[in-house]
């Protein structure tokens, strides 16, 4: 539900651990072998001169490279605090009108929707597990209604079953609630038993 490629994501978390596993690698096999110990430490003593007169001459390599860190860190930092967002606890906001008290507005909130949705499909034979969440999508509050299928059920009558409880939630809103039915079947799907304890 949101806007982040899935295969980037992937690619680049592949790529990251990749080169700390080879890092690591090279780290352990450098502190456990001396033969590859001694001609390293030999390297690093050699390299300590030119590259101390290298940063004394041209100081401003320093600078460039502390900005480079510092845009990389914004850039990470401007990653992490948009992961996660678009859930929203108010599904519906509706201006209301009371005689006594003036103009006001009644909030639906999620866990409304969620509890209502959940008890309805809880006697469904072809579901495990029923999950509802929503989010805020461009300004407008959509519902996620996630049905784990039983193995062996059919997607299609699985969403049939679905649309039928949204419409019916609808109904009582009042209102039509954007919706998104996303059916998941896997490990949890398959080992579950057909009898369900209540």
């Amino acid at each position: 539900m949101n806007d982040t490629n899935r295969a980037l994501n992937r690619a680049f978390v592949l790529v990251v651990g990749l080169v700390l596993l080879l890092g690591g690698a090279l780290v352990a096999v450098g502190a456990l072998l001396p033969e590859v110990q001694r001609p390293v430490a030999d390297a690093a003593e050699q390299a300590v001169g030119p590259t101390t007169d290298a940063l004394e001459a041209q100081p401003w390599i320093l600078w460039v490279a502390a900005a480079v860190a510092l845009l990389l860190v914004l850039l990470l930092l401007g990653f992490v605090l948009r992961r996660g967002g678009g859930r929203t606890d108010e599904l519906l906001v509706v201006p209301a009108q009371d005689e006594r008290r003036g103009p006001g507005t009644v909030t639906v909130s999620t866990r409304v929707a969620a509890q209502a949705i959940e008890e309805a499909l809880s006697d469904e034979e072809s579901l495990v597990a029923v999950d509802v969440v929503a989010f805020d999508v461009k300004g407008t509050t959509v519902l996620r209604v996630k049905a784990d299928a039983r193995r062996g059920a059919s997607p299609a009558d699985v969403r049939r079953t679905v649309e039928s409880v949204v419409e019916r939630w609808d109904e009582a809103l009042g209102q039509r609630t954007p919706v998104v039915v996303e059916i998941a079947g896997g490990l949890r799907t398959s080992m579950a038993s057909s009898t369900r304890l209540a």
